[in-house]
């Protein structure tokens, strides 16, 4: 599946480029200034085909927990937070590089695109992170990642708290980087629901094996 990359995207890796050689986050090997990964990491983390998780919880068939009591009402995982996954992550998380968000957003947007059920959602929504540890990472990957599914699917990228918000009869795309209990996936769909959410479908770059979680995702 090749990666759209938008001109003014383009001439910004270019530009950076020049000061900054591009590296793959996950490898940290030398690659062209226009690619986001290298092709062994590209391959890597998209092996496991769009049917792989279940499309109800975001787990492997080993991990399912649908009868737990979910929140969210669907979900779209593209790869296990594992090798070069874990590392992109990773990289996320220590500001070393966006690059790993956006080639993620990018392959699961397209893949929404083509489900004739996610493709009508109507806003993507990444799950808030707390103001001191954005500040600390320069960035919130959720964020990074839910701007490039909004950009692939032509829709509104918007943040949400609390507040009293009327998201009235919306279907939301909640996005996050890893989905490790579903806790947080839980707790944040039932808030958008209280705002009015008819329906959330989570939608995250990895997702953890359940028998032995890592301890490096703040997320759930």
């Amino acid at each position: 599946m090749p990666i759209s990359i938008s001109t003014g995207r383009k001439m910004q890796m270019f530009l950076l480029d020049l000061l900054y050689p591009n590296r793959c986050p996950c490898c940290n090997c030398s690659i062209s200034w226009r690619e986001y990964l290298c092709e062994a990491c590209r391959q890597e983390v998209t092996a496991e085909p769009a049917d792989a998780f279940c499309p109800l919880c975001g787990k492997l068939p080993r991990d399912c927990f649908c009868g737990t009591g979910l929140s969210y009402d669907r979900a779209a995982i593209l790869t296990e937070y594992t090798g070069a996954a874990r590392a992109g992550v990773l990289s996320m998380k220590s500001a070393a590089s966006l690059h790993f968000g956006r080639f993620c957003g990018n392959v699961l947007g397209q893949r929404i695109a083509e489900d004739a059920v996610l493709s009508g959602y109507d806003l993507v929504i990444p799950v808030p992170m707390q103001l001191r540890k954005q500040r600390k990472r320069c960035c919130n990957p959720a964020a990074v990642f839910a701007r490039e599914i909004a950009a692939e699917r032509h829709k509104n990228v918007e943040q949400f708290s609390a507040a009293p918000v009327s998201l009235e009869g919306m279907r939301v795309l909640l996005c996050d980087d890893v989905l490790t209990t579903g806790s947080t996936m839980n707790r944040c769909a039932a808030l958008l629901k209280a705002q009015g959410a008819a329906e959330v479908a989570a939608i995250s770059m990895t997702t953890t094996a359940m028998k032995s979680p890592s301890k490096e995702p703040t997320h759930g």
